[in-house]
Order: C-alpha cells, then structure tokens, then sequence
C-alpha cells in the first residue's frame, strides 16, 4: 500500500522554500543564541550565510543551490535550554533576525567569519583568524590569502 501526500490545493496554502529556509535558520539561532541576545544570534546568521557564500565560491557555484546543513555549522555551539527555544516571543525574533539575513539586510557583526566556536576554545584549523567575539562566542574566518 502507497501513501499519498496530500499538497495543498491552492498555491497560496503551500509553504515556500524561502519559508522553509528561514524557519530552519530561525530554530537555529533559537536554540543557539542566549534569549534575547539579538547581536549574538545577528552574528551567527551572518556566519552560517558566510559559510554558504563560501562554499560557492571555493566549488565555482556547483553547489549554489544546496544549502549547508545548519546542525553542521552550528554543532560545536552551546545549545540553550528548552525555555529559552520555546519562548514565542525570542522565536519570533529569531524568524525576524533570519529573514534580514536571508534578504542581505542584516549587517554582519561576525565581520566575514564562516566558523564559530564557544568563547575560549581553540580556533579552528581552517580558519584561524579570529574576527570578531560577542556574547558566548567567538567567531573566525579563514587568511584572505587563502580562499
């Protein structure tokens, strides 16, 4: 026996790939950046889209449409408690602060990084300059030199 998914009847009721995306950003920043820390969770939209734009220019825009798992990017980050991800107002300003980035309307407070890593840890191999450093993070970004 088959199931069948049932996609909603008018186009209007479907939920856009942009949607898609920048729910997913948004649950990411929820549950990595301290509620109501707005700069943090700006700089680490701004990473997870400079590690994107990164990506396409090292692999000459082969991979431009597939976007980078956030899990990935974000993985050796502090995860918040479940009251601050549930906290529907700091979800909303999440879904805000993914959409400005999303759109290139938000700055980049992480100053060009595309890695972030807890406050006081090592930096990475890949990318050893260290760009800029807010709230419980730091954030890095590969020699210009090299990429």
């Amino acid at each position: 026996m088959s199931a069948r998914i049932q996609l909603p009847a008018r186009p209007s009721e479907r939920v856009s790939d942009r949607t898609l995306e920048r729910n997913a950003l948004a649950a990411a920043l929820a549950r990595h950046a301290p509620r109501g820390a707005v700069r943090v969770a700006e700089a680490l939209a701004a990473t997870a889209l400079n590690r994107r734009r990164r990506a396409e220019r090292l692999w000459n825009g082969a991979f431009a449409a597939a976007v980078p798992g956030l899990e990935s990017i974000f993985a050796e980050l502090l995860e918040q408690p479940i009251s601050t991800r549930a906290d529907a107002a700091w979800n909303a300003a999440c879904r805000r602060i993914a959409a400005r980035a999303l759109a290139g309307a938000g700055a980049d407070p992480a100053m060009g990084a595309h890695c972030a890593v807890p406050a006081g840890a090592e930096a990475p191999l890949h990318a050893p300059i260290m760009t800029a450093r807010i709230g419980p993070y730091a954030f890095f970004r590969e020699d210009a030199g090299t990429g």
